[in-house]
């Protein structure tokens, strides 16, 4: 639920409301009394909208200090470098997506690390391997 917008809890607050009042006015006193507790609640959310859980820390490969290093690095590294010479920043950028997937990280958590889609994860590792495969024939 932490992902719910802020503009989505107060259109659903004031539906709830408009639905109570509604009762209210048709003398349906029951209903509008059993709705109450429901229109608090959504009342303390739309007040205290719920925080995003908090990312759990990593583990395996991603959770190891020179690993971290490396990746922290590699990512001022690329943003330096983007200003630069984007080419050159995109290239160490996918050379790092290859060796964490050899690592055997998933593609969503080499996607989270470079806040990517993991459809591009994947597409960087299918060329990667179409030009390893053709550098395979050509030899």
């Amino acid at each position: 639920m932490s992902n719910i917008p802020k503009v989505s809890l107060e259109d659903s607050l004031y539906v709830l409301q408009l639905a109570r009042e509604t009762a209210l006015a048709q003398n349906r006193q029951a209903q509008a009394k059993r709705m109450m507790p429901l229109v608090d609640e959504m009342q303390s959310l739309v007040s205290n909208p719920p925080q995003p859980a908090a990312i759990p820390p990593s583990t395996g490969v991603m959770g190891q200090s020179d690993f971290k290093t490396l990746l922290t690095v590699t990512q001022s590294r690329v943003n330096q470098t983007a200003t630069v010479d984007s080419t050159a920043a995109i290239m160490d950028r996918n050379r790092l997506i290859g060796a964490m997937s050899e690592a055997n990280m998933s593609d969503v958590d080499i996607a989270r690390q470079f806040s990517i889609t993991r459809d591009e994860v994947q597409l960087v590792l299918n060329i990667q391997q179409n030009n390893k495969s053709y550098g395979d024939r050509i030899r």
